[in-house]
């Protein structure tokens, strides 16, 4: 199967997962023990985390500051960077 037809099999889950992501309200908010950015940020964080781990990709979410997702090994690597918390 080429990368096409695998999105093309996954978009119903992405956008259903993408639907969940931006309900989640994700603003900056009151710092408060183990959430630096507030529960938002956090919660929006823990979300997308889980997300990747049931698509495989080994995860890290370092103390809700970032976190991230990767999956095979190897010498090289491509890395994307991005952020999921709304300004308003």
């Amino acid at each position: 199967m080429d990368i096409k037809e695998q999105i093309h099999e996954l978009s119903e889950e992405m956008l259903n997962n993408l639907g969940r992501l931006v309900a989640i309200d994700s603003q900056l908010g009151t710092p408060a023990e183990g959430m630096p950015f507030g529960e938002g940020p956090a919660k929006c964080l823990a979300y997308m985390l889980k997300v990747c781990e049931d698509m495989g990709f080994r995860t890290k979410n370092v103390d809700n500051y970032m976190g991230w997702a990767e999956i095979g090994e190897g010498d090289e690597m491509v890395a994307i960077l991005g952020h999921l918390d709304v300004v308003p």
